[in-house]
Order: C-alpha cells, then sequence, then structure tokens
C-alpha cells in the first residue's frame, strides 16, 4: 500500500469520531424550535480558514481552536466550549490525547505523545479522567452508541491496515459553590495498525473527551441536540490540510515518525501561524501528560474513590484542558501570521510593525496617526 493511502486513513482521525457523535437528527430541529439556533465557525489560523462548523442555541458564549496533530497522529482536531449565560450549563469538547508503539521502539517516543505503548480502554480512560478533572464518578450510563461507533471505525480498515475504536459513558458531578452541576462524560478511544517501512508494525490511538454539564435536575438532553447533531467539518479545509500532510510526510524520517515543525511547503505567514500553532500545542500536551501521567500512576479506583473523598471540601471542579487552552484569547497578526495569546478581557488588540500591541474595549480606539506607527488590528481566533 503506498503511503499516502495509509497516511489518508489515518489523518483525519478526530472528523471520523465527530461524524459518529454529532451525526444529524431531527433533534436538532426540535431545539431549534424551542429557543433558537446560531451558526458559529471555528477557524484554522495555520490555513486561515473556517475548519470546522457548528449550530449552538443562541446567546449562548462560545470559543474554539483547532489544535496541530501529534507526531504520532498527524490530524488536527477541534477544541470548544459552548457555554449557557449563566455558565453553568455547556458542552466542552477537550483536547485530543495521542500515543503510539512499534517494534521500533523510537516510534512514539516524541514530548508530544503520551508515554504508552499499548491499548488503554475507553472505560479506564474515562474513570482516570475523573482524578484528572476533579469530579465524582456517580454512574456509568447507558451506551447504546458502541456497536454503530465500533462498526463505523471498523470499515475504515483495508488490506494492511486495521482501525477500530472504544466508546464509554458516565456521568459524574461537582459543585459550582452550592450547586451541584451534573456532567456526562464521553470518552472514545481510535486505535489503527500498519506496517510502515523501518518501523515494523505501528500501532497508534487517539482519545476524545466530550462534556455536557448543568446543574443536577436541570440536564436534558435536548437542551444540548443543536451541539451534537451539527459539528461539520469544511470539506475544502480538509482537501488543504491532506495536501499539506502528503508534502510533510515526504520530508518526515519514516524510520522515527518524528514531527518536523515548519513542514508547510508554503513560506511567510502560513510558516509562522504554523509554528506558533505547533508551539502553543506543545504547550497544552506537556499539561496533559503531566495530569494524566499523574492520574495514572494513582490508579483508577485509588483516583476515583480520593475524588469522592475531596468533592464536599471543594468549592467547584479544577479547569479542564479546554478551559486551558482557550481561556486566552488567541489573535493573529495578518502582517506576520504570527498567533499570539493575551487577555481576553480586551475586545481588540492592534499590532504595529515594531511588535508593540495596544488592547482596548473601545471599536474606534485607533492608535494610527499618533506617531508610533502603522497599526492593524489583530483577528480573534479563539472566540467566533
Amino acid at each position: 500500500m503506498k503511503i499516502s493511502k495509509i497516511f489518508l486513513a489515518t489523518l483525519f482521525a478526530a472528523t471520523v469520531v465527530a461524524a459518529v457523535f454529532f451525526a444529524p437528527g431531527a433533534a436538532l430541529f426540535a431545539s431549534a424550535a424551542r429557543g433558537g439556533t446560531q451558526s458559529v465557525n471555528l477557524h484554522d489560523p495555520v490555513l486561515n480558514m473556517t475548519g470546522y462548523t457548528l449550530t449552538i442555541p443562541s446567546g449562548w458564549d462560545f470559543s474554539s481552536a483547532i489544535i496541530q496533530g501529534s507526531s504520532c497522529v498527524d490530524g488536527p482536531f477541534p477544541v470548544f466550549r459552548v457555554v449557557s449565560p449563566d455558565g453553568l450549563s455547556g458542552v466542552k469538547q477537550l483536547p485530543r490525547m495521542d500515543w503510539a508503539w512499534s517494534d521500533n521502539s523510537a516510534v512514539g517516543k516524541g514530548g508530544d505523545c503520551l508515554p504508552y505503548r499499548h491499548e488503554i480502554s475507553a472505560e479506564d480512560f474515562l474513570k482516570y479522567m475523573t482524578g484528572v478533572l476533579q469530579v465524582e464518578f456517580v454512574r456509568d450510563d447507558p451506551n447504546p452508541d458502541l456497536a454503530t461507533f465500533q462498526s463505523k471505525i471498523a470499515a475504515n480498515s483495508r488490506p494492511g491496515f486495521t482501525s477500530k475504536g472504544d466508546l464509554a459513558v458516565a456521568t459524574v458531578r461537582y459543585h459550582v459553590n452550592k450547586i451541584e452541576i451534573e456532567d456526562h462524560l464521553r470518552v472514545t478511544v481510535s486505535c489503527s495498525a500498519f506496517s510502515r517501512a523501518g518501523s515494523g508494525k505501528v500501532e497508534n490511538c487517539s482519545a476524545f473527551i466530550k462534556r455536557e454539564f448543568a446543574p443536577k435536575g436541570k440536564y436534558s438532553a435536548e437542551t444540548f441536540a443543536s451541539i451534537d447533531t451539527s459539528l461539520k467539518a469544511n470539506q475544502q479545509w480538509l482537501q488543504e490540510w491532506t495536501a499539506v500532510m502528503i508534502k510533510k510526510i515526504k520530508s518526515v524520517d519514516e524510520a522515527t515518525g518524528r514531527m518536523v515543525g515548519g513542514a508547510l511547503a508554503a513560506a511567510g505567514s502560513a510558516r509562522n501561524a504554523q509554528n506558533s500553532a505547533f508551539q502553543q500545542a506543545q504547550a497544552l500536551r506537556q499539561k496533559q501528560h503531566e495530569d494524566f501521567d499523574a492520574t495514572l500512576k494513582a490508579g483508577t479506583q485509588r483516583s476515583m474513590q480520593n475524588t469522592a473523598n475531596n468533592m464536599n471540601a471543594r468549592g467547584r471542579a479544577a479547569d479542564d484542558w479546554c478551559d486551558y487552552s482557550l481561556d486566552q484569547q488567541k489573535r493573529l497578526d495578518p502582517n506576520t501570521g504570527l498567533i499570539t495569546k493575551d487577555s481576553s478581557a480586551y475586545n481588540y488588540t492592534w499590532v504595529n510593525e515594531q511588535g508593540d500591541r495596544v488592547q482596548t474595549n473601545n471599536i474606534n480606539a485607533n492608535p494610527n496617526g499618533n506617531g508610533t506607527g502603522n497599526w492593524t488590528m489583530q483577528e480573534n481566533i479563539a472566540k467566533q
């Protein structure tokens, strides 16, 4: 099998999983009829185009990012947060986690991959996540989508390439002050295996985590219907990323699968955007690895028990990786393609040719003409 066919089969694992999680359904129209919905875009700063679209309840707050893939799984993936005006209900799609292993010990050793060399079930991954998120496990939920999910993932298999998946759902809880929050945690694990020259059989896995939460007694699946049924990848964006990644894979040492920073063939602002996004993705993965590894070492049952014991002493659950990714506003400098992060307390950031920046909430506070250079407003890319 040609390397491009193997590569294309694994490149957009996030899109395959999203297609199963967010398959269109009649509930979307029920939600729209009740309270109205709005369409939002998930912007990719590397290609400077919309990567995904999503339908959310009208008036809800939305933040998003598209994170670059790892050296274990190349495909980029969406991260988003949709929260009600009171902040007590919402959906979070957390950053993906990847790991890989092979007959070649170098595979999967990149610092951007989890250091595991075996499959982890979705059920175990979910239980470890209760410790990472500092929430209390309540119960396993019915899992009617498991067979469909596994069938759709397995359908990607072909001679020389196998694909499989696992899915687990559970209810957890935590408190915001004195309000008990019911949180439905959904974890999928998608794994593939294929042969690669110089590395033997290569296996990799990705874990995806989604949270749906609301005050106890007020959770309703219909509330989240528009979000759960509408995530859609921009096909032109997928094609552009495919072309970019095929170019990149030709420049990568296949014996190690090493990810090469700045591998985009395009120059200038596109390369700057990729390098900036790569550095931000690395910082996120470092936090993921530290949090997850500490919980993994504690063991599943011990982690769950410690979380339950400490629940009453905590005012609220700790921020998760989605919040870590999105709490600061990401802004794109249209002159250089560089992505910066600064305080989300300000709606607008201006930058001049020297890299000086001015933040303001006043759209009319244009610093041009004050003798300090030529100023350009940066593009907000974390909130749409």
